[in-house]
């Protein structure tokens, strides 16, 4: 039962979350700027609160979305001349042949930066105004159409008007409010609006706490909706989810993030949270079925797949791409550089979405540790394949564990069966086809 692994298994690029595993960027927001794009959002900490003092940029080539840059530190609230608090959700424009950040604080007030890159860094940050005062919210988004540059921001009640020419004064006589809202019989708004085009249709994202029931809020934030107007400034149609991060964690709160069409293809950006709290969250995305013409988008669900059209067995390194967690398991970072799954107790485990088996007999190894000995069981689909009983280790052992599979896709799913105890971990998996298959 027990084996090495030859070296430490690499992440497979373009999975679940995408960038590196320690790497915590939530709210993103896709902008496609000449030939590559372009990941804007807020920066967590591990094992912090939401957000943090700076922002990073992050860029992949149009041609291979799986391989991606960090361009560093694009922006950092130390150049936030009127405020010290954190930052907050960010969006981008090219306008005029400048780049432009527009940012929000933890305070409330809100800001637009410029580059002449679309990575920064972004300087001259000037507070958004309207009437002459600053400009008091979160999460603004920002849209040009038809020479027009159309601002969003608030959290629970939405609010819409242009900018100036300057890009940080709001046109007071544009000024819509509550163009979404949580009021009761309402679009369920929370907040992270994000505006965009749908066709010939105007289309908001927005982190969604609706429910079918009476008073249609007070759901979990863990939705992004979607709602369509022929104007910017509405009225709004709510037509259903795009996504939902619940399962992503056990505690998992809100959500953010956006769509895009990268030439024939249509992705929706979120995150999902890490850790057991609703903080440490990372980018994620899935491909997206989207009509532009009827203004419709088909809910997704999260996967590992991530940019990975199809995904073999032999992607599966590590429970952080796992696309459901359950029974109170979740994934945390270690003081030395691991990614583990842990709260394994009886009952509980994870799930990675079907993977293409080209059928027979493989191997399964996992590293893991343990306080206590526990009893792992694998499944394929709904079909117990294989088990074992791991006994305790403190520190890295490996179980390895051989199966047959039919040929095609099927969702592998790691269940604790029993648990003598807390304290079990598993940090990383290695799948391949058994040597005499």
């Amino acid at each position: 039962m027990r084996a090495q692994f030859s070296g430490r298994p690499v992440r497979t690029p373009g999975l679940n979350p995408f960038l590196p595993f320690g790497t915590y960027v939530p709210d993103g927001e896709p902008k496609v700027f000449g030939n590559r794009l372009y990941l804007y959002g807020s920066f967590d900490l591990f094992n912090g609160g939401y957000c943090s003092g700076c922002y990073r940029a992050f860029s992949a080539p149009l041609s291979d979305l799986t391989a991606w840059t960090d361009h560093g530190v694009s922006f950092s609230a130390e150049n936030v001349p009127w405020s010290d608090a954190v930052l907050y959700a960010p969006d981008a424009l090219f306008y005029h042949g400048r780049y432009y950040l527009f940012f929000c604080l933890s305070d409330g007030t809100e800001g637009v930066a410029e580059s002449d890159s679309p990575a920064g860094p972004f300087t001259n940050a000037r507070q958004i105004t309207l009437n002459g005062s600053p400009v008091f919210g979160i999460d603004p988004s920002v849209l040009e159409s038809g020479g027009r540059v159309y601002y969003t921001w608030g959290q629970f009640h939405l609010n819409v008007a242009e900018l100036g020419a300057d890009l940080c004064t709001l046109k007071p006589e544009t000024l819509h409010t509550d163009v979404l809202s949580n009021a009761p019989g309402r679009e369920g708004f929370h907040e992270g609006s994000s505006l965009r085009r749908l066709g010939d249709r105007y289309c908001l994202i927005y982190a969604s706490e609706y429910t079918p029931e009476a008073p249609n809020s007070g759901a979990r934030p863990t939705k992004l909706d979607y709602a369509v107007s022929d104007s910017p400034y509405g009225p709004y149609e709510r037509r259903g989810t795009v996504i939902d991060n619940e399962g992503c964690d056990p505690a998992s709160w809100n959500n953010h993030g956006s769509v895009i069409r990268v030439g024939e293809s249509w992705f929706v950006f979120y995150h999902a949270s890490s850790n057991n709290s609703a903080f440490s969250r990372r980018a994620r995305v899935e491909r997206l079925a989207v009509d532009p013409a009827a203004g419709t988008i088909e809910r997704a669900f999260p996967t590992t797949n991530g940019f990975v059209k199809t995904l073999l067995p032999e992607h599966i390194v590590s429970p952080v791409n796992a696309c459901r967690f359950f029974g109170g398991a979740y994934v945390t970072q270690t003081p030395d550089g691991r990614f583990p799954c842990v709260g394994l107790r009886t009952g509980a485990g994870f799930v990675f979405s079907p993977a293409v088996f080209r059928g027979g007999a493989y191997t399964l190894s996992l590293r893991y540790r343990a306080a206590c000995g526990m009893r792992i069981l694998v499944f394929l689909g709904e079909t117990n394949v294989c088990g074992a009983a791991l006994p305790g280790s403190a520190q890295d052992a490996v179980c390895s564990l051989r199966f047959t599979a039919p040929e095609g896709p099927a969702a592998l799913r790691l269940e604790i069966a029993a648990a003598e105890g807390p304290g079990c971990e598993i940090d990383l998996l290695r799948i391949g086809r058994a040597a005499d298959a």
